[in-house]
Order: C-alpha cells, then sequence, then structure tokens
C-alpha cells in the first residue's frame, strides 16, 4: 500500500516515521523545512497543478493531507492567506485524491466548536469562533463534498518533541528558569504527535471511513498540562502562573472548553494519558539531546 503524507511537520514527520516502521511504501511532501528522507519533495498545495501532478506521479492508495496553517493568532489577522492554504490547498489535495481514488484522510482540529459544551462527539453542532477553525471546517466540507473515501481526524493541542509546539516551548521557558502564565480556565485534550500518528494509523489498517476524534484520552486545563510536564522534567512548578483567557493579549477568541470525546477511537486504539504521554515527550527529548551531544 502506498501512502503519501502531505506536510511533514510535527504529525507529518512522525508519521512518516511510523508508516515506515510498519513497512508501508511511503512518500512525503514538505513546503518551509526539507526532509532529509528518500521520497521526500516540495510541495505548495495552494498550487492546483503541482498537487495534480504530484499525486498522479506518486500513485498513492492514501493521501494523509497534514499541511496547514496552524498559528490560530496569524490565521486572524493574515485571512487571505489561511484561507488559500487551509480551504484552497485542501480542497486541492481533494480533487487530485478523488481523480486518483485514493482514500483522503484530513486532520482537523477541536477548534471547529465553540467550546460551550466540553467533550465534544464527532456528530455535535461546529460552530467556530476564530478564522482558524473556520478554514479548517470549511476544509472539513471540501473533503465531504469532493472525496468519495475519506477519514476526517481531529485532534486538540498537538505537541511533541520535534519543531516548535507549546511543550517545547515550555520545556525551554522552564530550562532557563523563566516565569511563564499560562491560562488555567481553557480545558483542552492535548495530543502527543506520536499519539495521534498510532491512531491514524490503526484507522487505516481497520478500513475505517468517517469523522474520528483522535486526541488525548484526557480532558485537561492549559495550566495543569504545564504543571504536569514541569512535573515529569523536573522543572520548579513555582516558575508558572494561573492566568484567564480575559487577561491574553490574543488576537483571535479561543473555546473555552474545546475538549473531544474520545469514545469512537477508543474502539480501534487507546489514546495515551497524560502522563503516559509527557514521559515519552521527556524520553523522546533526552534522547535527542543525547544524539545531538555524540554528531
Amino acid at each position: 500500500m502506498k501512502i503519501l503524507v502531505i506536510g511533514c511537520g510535527l504529525l507529518g514527520k512522525k508519521l512518516f516515521e511510523k508508516l515506515e516502521e510498519q513497512n508501508f511504501e511511503v512518500y512525503g511532501s514538505f513546503f518551509e523545512h526539507p526532509i532529509e528522507k528518500d521520497h521526500c519533495f516540495h510541495l505548495d498545495i495552494t498550487k492546483k497543478a503541482d498537487v495534480t501532478q504530484s499525486v498522479k506521479k506518486y500513485s498513492p492508495d492514501i493521501i494523509i493531507q497534514t499541511s496547514a496553517m496552524t498559528n490560530v493568532d496569524e490565521c486572524e489577522t493574515k485571512r487571505n492567506q489561511a484561507s488559500n492554504v487551509n480551504v484552497q490547498g485542501t480542497k486541492n489535495v481533494a480533487s487530485a485524491a478523488e481523480k486518483q481514488q485514493a482514500l483522503l484522510m484530513y486532520i482537523s482540529t477541536d477548534y471547529v466548536f465553540d467550546g460551550e459544551q466540553g467533550l465534544y462527539k464527532e456528530d455535535d453542532r461546529v460552530n467556530p469562533i476564530n478564522y482558524y477553525g473556520l478554514t479548517k471546517l470549511e476544509g472539513e466540507n471540501a473533503v465531504r463534498l469532493l472525496c468519495t473515501r475519506y477519514i476526517i481526524a481531529r485532534t486538540s493541542v498537538l505537541y511533541g518533541a520535534q519543531t516548535h509546539n507549546f511543550a517545547t516551548w515550555l520545556v525551554q521557558k522552564l530550562g532557563n528558569n523563566e516565569k511563564v502564565t499560562i491560562v488555567q480556565d481553557q480545558f483542552v485534550s492535548p495530543t502527543l504527535n506520536v499519539d495521534l500518528a498510532e491512531q491514524l494509523i490503526a484507522l487505516i489498517q481497520s478500513n475505517m471511513l468517517g469523522v474520528f476524534h483522535t486526541a488525548g484520552a484526557e480532558r485537561i486545563d492549559r495550566y495543569a498540562f504545564a504543571c504536569c510536564i514541569a512535573d515529569e522534567f523536573g522543572f520548579d512548578t513555582h516558575l508558572i502562573t494561573a492566568g484567564h483567557m480575559k487577561d491574553m493579549k490574543w488576537n483571535a477568541r479561543r473555546p473555552k472548553d474545546s475538549s473531544l470525546d474520545i469514545s469512537k477511537i477508543s474502539k480501534i486504539k487507546t489514546p495515551y494519558s497524560v502522563q503516559h504521554a509527557v514521559r515519552l515527550l521527556h524520553e523522546e527529548i533526552k534522547g535527542k539531546i543525547q544524539k545531538d551531544t555524540l554528531k
């Protein structure tokens, strides 16, 4: 089975590794940062002809669309760019997938919900309150409209040892004994990239279709999540101050509780607890540091 991973970032790179481990024939595209792997190539998903040509060239059975503009505040201020990447780019990928008769797996977000309820199920009402969430919802709608066979996988607060994300930012700050303020009134379902990659592969191996909430196993507020990371890494939790969403200088509104119900995916693959995921994060970062030291 041939799989094309579009976007080798925080999720895509880990997916590529995990799929190779399981002997899939894997190809990957990147946009900004070159990937030093065979079968990886540059691709701008906003260019429809390039997307169509690449899909035709590699003839994948499955396409996993991870590429997106994910900075929530930037999406709010750079709306044309966000729409071009998250909506038009996804339409280009969906159209090419359907032409190839490939299954399309589209990575979406908990931010398609307004946060008034929490522990959202797959069929709960969507109502994004920021532009990022809106563009991802429009991406979902494009996939539904254009593709015969698809999986929409919604996740939440993706983090991992690779690239810049909430966890690596926090580890760097606390490691330098810098104080940080983290909101305690926003609830999410933090998801380790390794966990998400394994959930997505389990969906592929189970021949599933439809919408799935592929996230970490626990609903937790951002402050408590930060303290879990600090405890695991042996940092001083007193460096972390509990803040409130109303005091944050954000360009975009955030849902106050966008946590996801993971009952459906749990029948296929059990998501990781926060404690287990953070321990794996620590082990990977330690391994990465040791590897870099030996170079």
